[in-house]
């Protein structure tokens, strides 16, 4: 398992269960609201921690493919004239596995690191018009009572005929002197809690999604954790790429859809037949700073089925060893009469899930095509897979 340790800084109000003032009337009445508590200041915090699995046992609801038509129903929720930016699937709408704290930490009185877990978030930048901002929203199983109006975290309350209540605002905030628009909508379904935000710099920032339409985001009963899974639902697509010590600029959607058509019409040669759980030319925008296409598959071969992965980039040659180089870690380099050279690496003690095989293509046009497989493919088709026409970066 691919594990990135994050530092999470959370803003939590004192809007907690038992921590409560009794209720007073506000000077200013919010709609939808019978009462009003008075605004408490927040505390921000930090803490560390790293992303989890699907299928996490602690959390059944939040399978691969619960994940991935919770992000199907969210994306097709935004209004039409309303595009998602182009990224890699961590930063395009898709529901992430839960973040893992640290077990028993009490982060303030009254506040665990289990008042904080549990959501699993989709996050991306959206734009209408000149208008564009990040948009992230949060599902979580919920089955506790509609917590209080309170000034400042609310300007509207709306019941829908279901019953579930949204709660919205639209505010400008400051934070050390800067100032920064903010809209919110939280739905309170009977056994989910979903949460959206979008926000921009500046008291006067554009922002592309209207208070109602984030309504209808949060309340969208296909978010709810009881809400069944279409059968067939595939998982989600995964981040992919490498890390490079010298990050470079993403490549622009209009390349990795040529290089993942090159690709495809590529496969069907050599590999005719060969079935995979996701269309193999569907590639994905690499991680930030990787300047890559990618994708990670899982393959059909008569041994079984076993994970592919593929990347291709530009690779800076300078500096590199010699091809005709042979060294002692189970590394093999080769040279084709085109100049293309050929280098492979296996790996006898695997990871557990993890490919054991490793080959790389580094065409005469310095593109650079890594695979990492199992057993069942052969090497030799993936080195044809790699000449493509069409390829080149």
């Amino acid at each position: 398992m691919d594990v990135a340790v994050v530092v999470a800084i959370v803003s939590v109000g004192t809007v907690v269960a038992g921590v409560l003032h009794d209720p007073v009337p506000s000077i200013e009445s919010i709609p939808g609201c019978d009462v009003v508590l008075p605004a408490e200041e927040g505390f921000s915090f930090s803490i560390g921690s790293y992303g989890g699995q699907y299928d996490n046992p602690d959390y059944p609801w939040l399978t691969a493919a619960k994940a991935s038509a919770m992000s199907t129903a969210l994306i097709e929720s935004l209004p039409a004239d309303v595009e998602l930016e182009f990224a890699p699937p961590s930063d395009s709408l898709v529901f992430q596995p839960m973040h893992i704290y640290p077990e028993g930490v009490e982060i303030a009185e009254g506040v665990t690191v289990e008042d904080i877990s549990g959501d699993s978030t989709a996050s991306g930048v959206v734009g209408r018009g000149d208008a564009r901002a990040p948009l992230r929203v949060s599902v979580e199983e919920w089955d506790g009572e509609i917590p209080p109006c309170v000034e400042e975290r609310i300007d509207e309350r709306t019941t829908l005929p279901d019953g579930t209540v949204v709660d919205t605002l639209d505010a400008v905030s400051s934070s050390d002197g800067a100032p920064t628009h903010r809209r919110t909508a939280v739905a309170y379904h009977a056994d989910t809690l979903v949460h959206a935000r979008t926000s921009n710099e500046g008291s006067d920032a554009m922002l592309p999604l209207a208070v109602d339409e984030l309504r209808g985001i949060v309340a969208n009963t296909q978010l709810r954790v009881t809400t069944e899974v279409p059968e067939g639902t595939p998982p989600p697509p995964r981040d992919c790429g490498s890390y490079r010590e010298n990050p470079t600029l993403p490549l622009s959607e209009d390349t990795v859809e040529r290089l993942g058509a090159s690709l495809a019409d590529q496969w069907a040669v050599v590999f005719p037949g060969v079935q995979s759980d996701r269309a193999i030319g569907d590639l994905l925008l690499g991680m930030s700073g990787s300047g890559s296409a990618c994708t990670i598959v899982d393959v059909s071969t008569p041994t079984g089925s076993t994970e592919l992965r593929i990347e291709i980039s530009k690779r800076d040659t300078t500096g590199r060893q010699s091809t005709d180089e042979q060294d002692n870690s189970g590394v093999s380099r080769s040279t084709l009469p085109d100049g293309t050279v050929v280098t492979r690496r296996s790996d006898d003690t695997p990871r557990d899930g993890q490919p054991s095989e490793w080959l790389s293509v580094l065409r005469p046009s310095n593109t650079f095509v890594q695979f990492s497989f199992g057993d069942g493919i052969d090497p030799d088709s993936l080195v044809a897979l790699a000449s493509a026409p069409g390829l080149d970066l």
